[in-house]
């Protein structure tokens, strides 16, 4: 019996000199991996982030579906040729492999990622998009941080807190820090902050996906966004 599904593509790799194993969020089934056979001899044009219908074939014994056709849903085309969003893409498809490790559809998580991904595709000011889009997926993985109240000096990692109080996992953040994220958070991305106040939030955001992530790792992309993004600001 076939199945349809919608999904975003977030990794590929060789499977023999024809074939394709492609690793999708998908709408319906959360995480899934798929053979696609004969993808190589095809030539398609199979990008990261592209969003696609999926009609495949699954066992229930087996992890992996077999794909009959690959079709695009919504059409990319700046995020392959713009330079920097290509490298937007890159990082954040790395962000969701160290993230997205758990089989099952959530509605919210994967409306976002689309919504973000068509986004990218139309928006020129890309400065603050890394920042946007960690805040938005990790409240999304439900790890949204309280604020205890205005202007607190310290960011408990662990607790996800924004204290007046010390701890062990607590960061001094400055009060255009803790402004920022407090308005990114709350979905607002209207208003302006200094490109320095931009990477000290990245950065803390960046620490706290590694706190409650396991085994989040994505010091390659980081970098790269860190020496072209940033590196003229």
């Amino acid at each position: 019996m076939k199945n349809k599904d919608i999904g975003i593509l977030i990794g590929k790799k060789n499977y023999s000199e024809s074939s394709l194993i492609l690793t999708f969020y998908t709408e319906l089934n959360g995480l899934s991996s798929f053979i696609f056979k004969g993808a190589r001899k095809k030539k398609l044009a199979i990008f990261h982030l592209g969003i696609y219908e999926l009609t495949f074939f699954k066992r229930a014994e087996s992890e992996l579906g077999i794909i009959n056709a690959l079709d695009v849903t919504f059409p990319l085309s700046d995020i392959y040729t713009n330079p920097q969003k290509t490298i937007l893409c890159f990082f954040i498809a790395d962000v969701l492999k160290q993230t997205l490790k758990v089989e099952g559809g959530d509605a919210l998580v994967f409306n976002f990622i689309r919504e973000k991904i068509c986004l990218l595709e139309v928006q020129s000011d890309l400065y603050t998009f890394p920042l946007e889009f960690l805040t938005g997926l990790i409240a999304n993985l439900g790890y949204l941080p309280h604020f205890e109240e205005d202007n607190a000096p310290y960011f408990d990692l662990q607790k996800g807190v924004f204290t007046a109080v010390e701890s062990p996992y607590s960061y001094f953040v400055e009060e255009q820090t803790a402004q920022q994220l407090k308005t990114y958070f709350e979905g607002n991305y209207l208003q302006s902050f200094e490109k320095e106040t931009t990477k000290k939030s990245l950065q803390l955001m960046i620490d706290y996906y590694r706190i409650h992530i396991p085994n989040f790792r994505i010091e390659v992309s980081l970098g790269i966004i860190k020496d072209t993004l940033y590196s003229f600001a």
